[in-house]
């Protein structure tokens, strides 16, 4: 996908804007952990569970901005479809 030059990546939703924010906050704090992968599995996991934990109002949040980002995706790829 990202050799070819045509390719456009999706625009974010609400939960990975939340899972990127929060993995960006927690990595430093767990940066001891030797293995870089098993800290992503386990960031990850956690984002998710601090995902179906947080209140509306906070989701609410990501959602508008995850609507920003698909209408700015929009904008610039007017033609875009997703093509799994």
């Amino acid at each position: 996908r990202s050799r070819d030059p045509t390719w456009v990546p999706r625009p974010r939703n609400a939960f990975i804007i939340f899972r990127c924010n929060y993995t960006r906050e927690h990595a430093a704090r767990n940066s001891h952990e030797a293995d870089e992968q098993s800290l992503t599995k386990t960031l990850s996991r956690r984002a998710g569970e601090a995902w179906k934990k947080l209140p509306t109002a906070e989701k609410d949040k990501y959602k508008r901005l995850a609507d920003r980002e698909r209408e700015e995706h929009a904008r610039l790829y007017p033609h875009y479809r997703f093509r799994p």
